[in-house]
């Protein structure tokens, strides 16, 4: 199950799987842009609580288990703190850490049901080790999500579930083709690899962390492009 599957890494990310054969369950608030019949797409508003437990209902009721949940959907506003109203503070925080952690609720109760090795994908920015200005209400709800990773990562261990993270440099989505090529130009310079991470950057890492072959690796988050 991946969340936010309509546009950007979502929709890059629900491709690959389909293409290697696997069944994807997707989201967004609008339509699915994917067709596949390997692939179903739920209509969710993830800051609605039965909205999440609804289609997690329909994932049992057609599927009966997940091996997989990657937490995708996110939503930011780049934005001086004075200038950011509480409304818009919350909301970022109603996308980005309580919808998480109510599909994380909800999903955990089908990823036990796995024969393989379940797994948490959660997804993360630069935005928390650079604290970068302008960002502080969408880096502080990343801060909460990567702390949220380490935490469950101990709460669900017993229940054969693994969580991690992976931490995304600057990618060409909705939420950075707003933002100035300088600015942009500035991040990737910051890295280690001075590029634009790809999509095909991302995809490996994220196969890799919900694989059975990253079995003995939970509770990080693994950073790409080199930002430490």
């Amino acid at each position: 199950m991946i969340t936010g599957t309509r546009t950007g890494i979502g929709r890059a990310l629900a491709e690959h799987f389909l293409d290697r054969g696997h069944q994807v369950v997707g989201c967004s608030r609008r339509p699915s842009a994917i067709e596949h019949p390997g692939y179903r797409h739920h209509e969710v508003d993830l800051t609605d609580g039965k909205g999440i437990k609804a289609m997690c209902r329909a994932v049992r009721a057609e599927h009966g288990y997940l091996d997989a949940v990657v937490n995708n959907a996110g939503v930011a506003n780049m934005n001086h703190f004075m200038m950011t109203p509480e409304e818009v503070a919350r909301k970022i925080f109603d996308v980005n850490f309580f919808a998480v952690l109510n599909c994380c609720r909800e999903s955990a109760k089908l990823l036990q049901k796995s024969s393989g090795s379940p797994a948490i994908l959660n997804v993360s920015s630069v935005a928390v080790p650079w604290a970068l200005a302008g960002q502080l209400v969408y880096s502080a709800s990343k801060s909460a999500v990567e702390q949220l990773t380490r935490v469950m990562s101990k709460e669900v261990a017993d229940l054969g579930i693994r969580v991690n993270g992976i931490g995304l440099p600057p990618v060409h989505t909705v939420l950075t083709r707003t933002v100035p090529r300088e600015k942009i130009d500035d991040l990737i310079g910051r890295q280690t690899l001075k590029r634009m991470c790809t999509m095909s950057d991302i995809t490996g890492p994220v196969e890799f962390l919900i694989s059975p072959e990253s079995s003995f690796v939970t509770g990080e988050t693994l950073f790409l492009g080199g930002v430490h």
